[in-house]
């Protein structure tokens, strides 16, 4: 039998996918292509998440699979609005190569919609693969102007790949049936991330020493952009309360973007102690804080996933996080291996990070679970859910 040929197309090259592509490229019955509409990620680039600092990525991104760039009209532009994106050579690719199945990460830029008008002509399968759920925060006018067409597009896909439990039911509500859907969770390289952080803790001791602070000191982390929906201020706060406590912790904080001036000085408004800003932190130095971490906090709201909370499940952490991350309802096993808390409720938050602090051996207990409930969450998982696609729409093979 010969491999499935699948096709797939990217706005641009995306650190936490580079992995999944070089998984599937491994096996022996997927003949894989992917396709860039811009070579953001891959060079330098100006962030507007991160403050606009320049982001070089520091992991392979193009080894071990097939990619192809598309040069892009709108030569100018970064990855930004629907006509940021216009690549007309996907129309000739698809038309010569004839592939089994083309998967598309959304329909927000013109070459998407590109590419599933000659996916269907040249009788492609379709696969869909977004982040959305139904618990983002949409006005009213704008979920009722968007239901008819993605009712509209989805009918049109041969398979929805779920990332996550919430995102299966986005695609259900609009009325995608069970045998169109199926699970390719979001994951991160787990074995790369365990790695990383297990080197990490061997020297804890000497990176907390570093940093000034005692080897007994619980550390709490937070590790995202400065930006008004992933709300850093309500760690702030919730870290303030427990001071005025008497509950005695450090607080990291990795990342950078617009909210970071307003952020020091609350905290030395407020008097805050052992507040650490540590700055944007690539992807090979991330490991080594979150092996430092007793608790990770993702106060987000509106929030798609959080891949972020895979990565510090990886190093064995135990998860404070808003019900609004979309990665909770897989991932965060209330009372298990984490605890939730409404969205910008920071007296919660401050309840549920202080249960932690005075519990260390509970809150070690979560952070073992972590790791244990992400080794099922990988790209094997991934694997299996691209070949049942595949076999659906493609029974008798590639």
């Amino acid at each position: 039998m010969q491999p499935y040929r699948l096709a797939v197309l990217n706005s641009h090259v995306i650190q936490y996918f580079a992995p999944l592509y070089r998984r599937l490229a491994q096996e022996t019955d997927i003949d894989l292509t992917v396709y860039y509409c811009s070579r953001q990620g891959l060079d330098a680039y100006a962030d507007a998440g991160f403050g606009g600092q320049q982001i070089q990525w520091d992991v392979p991104l193009l080894e071990g699979y097939r990619a192809v760039f598309l040069d892009n009209l709108r030569q100018s532009k970064g990855v930004g609005g629907f006509w940021s994106l216009i690549n007309p050579g996907i129309l000739d690719e698809l038309r010569r190569q004839r592939y089994d199945a083309l998967w598309v990460h959304g329909h927000n830029h013109a070459t998407y919609l590109m590419a599933y008008t000659a996916a269907r002509l040249a009788g492609t399968a379709i696969f869909a693969r977004g982040e959305t759920h139904l618990l983002l925060r949409r006005s009213a006018v704008k979920r009722l102007l968007r239901r008819p067409l993605l009712h509209w597009f989805y009918a049109r896909c041969d398979a929805c790949l779920a990332i996550g439990s919430r995102n299966a039911d986005f695609y259900r509500h609009h009325g995608v049936p069970d045998r169109k859907i199926f699970p390719v969770p979001y994951a991160v390289d787990n074995a790369r991330f365990m790695a990383l952080s297990d080197a990490g803790r061997s020297r804890a001791a000497a990176l907390k020493a570093g940093l000034g602070l005692g080897s007994e000191v619980p550390v709490l982390l937070f590790a995202s952009k400065f930006t008004q929906r992933k709300h850093p201020l309500d760690v702030l706060r919730a870290k303030a309360a427990l001071q005025d406590r008497g509950l005695e912790c450090a607080l990291l904080l990795i990342g950078a973007g617009e909210q970071e001036r307003s952020l020091r000085q609350y905290c030395r408004e407020r008097g805050l102690r052992d507040v650490q800003f540590l700055g944007f932190r690539n992807q090979c130095e991330l490991p080594g804080f979150y092996a430092l971490a007793d608790i990770f906090i993702l106060p987000s709201e509106s929030e798609p996933w959080g891949l972020i909370i895979n990565e510090v499940m990886c190093a064995g952490v135990a998860i404070v996080a808003t019900e609004e991350v979309g990665a909770v309802a897989d991932l965060v096993r209330a009372g298990d291996n984490g605890l939730l808390y409404p969205a910008r409720d920071i007296g919660r938050l401050t309840d549920q990070i202080a249960s932690l602090l005075q519990d260390p051996a509970r809150c070690r207990r979560m952070g073992v679970r972590s790791r244990e409930i992400i080794a099922d969450w990988s790209y094997e998982q991934c694997v299996i859910g691209v070949k049942a696609a595949l076999r659906a729409v493609r029974p008798e093979g590639g």
